[in-house]
């Protein structure tokens, strides 16, 4: 089969065992290494925490906190190029050592690769069906580096891997302590199920994107973890820290921010606040095909009744109580209430074109409407 065809090839295996199979990645090298160029820039001046993309550069000493002028900037036009850089740079990036630099979560800086991204994971849900919880996207450029951290305990995701050059060899563990090695090379993809234990080999300048597919149990309850926290947050006036009582403490049990928290977590549980979040991050993750994070809106545009529209994105709407629906698309999601929201829908199939004007008369409302002008405008927006 073509390299088109690997979301039937992959299917029998999805979920089962391991699979190398032909594919032609969402990208080429050099859009690759544009984005990561990119997610690096804010790291050449130190460690930058708690945000996406993160990067980290592993060599020979382990991984470099603060790799600063290591990571590849402007002056390195190819993947090639930076490599030939790094190997005679300082610091344990000689000629005789390897490296691997992994960019985590990038694809929302880049809408064309997030898109292509995208596009790619519907057609393997459309086989194997849509994940639950957002996946985690990688990519990496690295060269004689060896990557362990797959053995350290089965995996809580399966995993994609598009190879887009060089060679990346996976040794995954078999029951019997073996190990069963698979080489891909540019143009294929590697696929292991979660549970999986695995190391990992990036050579002759390996470039590749990774897709890791949440599956394990705990992580779903994690989500609901985290948005129920939101919540309760949401419901208190607390600074999040920790109290300290004097000792020893009085009686009557835990301080009363903790009892709190504790009240707070029982009526959020209880109230219609998080199943209405659940439903909200759900429209925006299916929206998606499941990529976090969404790239951000664009630059709003004035619309005036002559505007010619054309829809290229399909606007999901799910139910949300009465008379209210949920519309999301590229991975947002907001509230549209009342029949009128309906009636534009209906004229928004993908690949029409029309006016401002048009839409407003099909939809029985005057070409000014503000309603209608805003709802456009936050498609417009959304890249819809």
């Amino acid at each position: 089969m073509s390299a088109t065809d690997w979301t039937e090839l992959l299917a029998p295996a999805w979920g089962k065992q391991p699979a190398l199979l032909k594919a032609a990645a969402p990208t080429d090298p050099e859009h690759l290494h544009r984005t990561v160029v990119a997610a690096c820039a804010p790291f050449r001046a130190g460690t930058v925490f708690r945000t996406f993309p993160q990067v980290r550069l592993h060599t020979a000493l382990g991984w470099l906190g603060a790799p600063g002028r290591l990571l590849p900037d402007a002056e390195d036009p190819t993947p090639a190029a930076y490599r030939t850089r790094l190997r005679r740079g300082p610091a344990g990036s000689g000629p005789d050592t390897g490296f691997l630099l992994s960019v985590r979560q990038p694809l929302h800086t880049d809408y064309a690769l997030w898109t292509s991204v995208r596009d790619s994971l519907e057609r393997l849900w459309q086989r194997v069906g849509l994940p639950c919880l957002p996946v985690e996207a990688e990519l990496t450029e690295g060269d004689d580096h060896t990557r362990l951290r797959g053995l350290a305990a089965p995996s809580d995701h399966a995993v994609l891997t598009w190879v887009l050059g060089g060679t990346l060899e996976a040794e995954l563990r078999e029951a019997d302590g073996s190990f069963r090695v698979l080489r891909a090379t540019a143009g294929e993809l590697l696929h292991w199920p979660e549970g999986s234990r695995w190391r990992e080999r990036h050579l002759d300048g390996c470039l590749t994107l990774r897709i890791s597919v949440p599956r394990a149990p705990h992580l779903a309850a994690g989500a609901v973890k985290i948005l129920l926290a939101e919540e309760v947050r949401d419901r208190l006036e607390y600074d999040g820290t920790v109290p300290c009582l004097p000792y020893p403490p009085p009686d009557g049990g835990p301080a009363d921010p903790m009892l709190a928290i504790g009240e707070a977590a029982r009526a959020a549980a209880g109230g219609p606040e998080l199943p209405a979040a659940l439903r909200t991050r759900w429209a925006a993750w299916r929206s998606s095909a499941g990529l976090e994070p969404a790239p951000e809106p664009r630059e709003d545009v004035a619309l005036v009744p002559g505007q010619r529209l054309r829809v290229v994105r399909e606007v999901l709407r799910q139910p949300d109580g009465p008379g209210r629906r949920i519309w999301a698309v590229n991975g947002h999601a907001f509230p549209i209430g009342g029949a009128a929201g309906e009636l534009v829908a209906q004229e928004l199939a993908v690949g029409r074109e029309l006016t401002l004007a048009e839409l407003c008369r099909a939809v029985g409302a005057d070409e000014r409407n503000a309603a209608v002008t805003a709802l456009l405008r936050k498609l417009y927006r959304l890249r819809a």
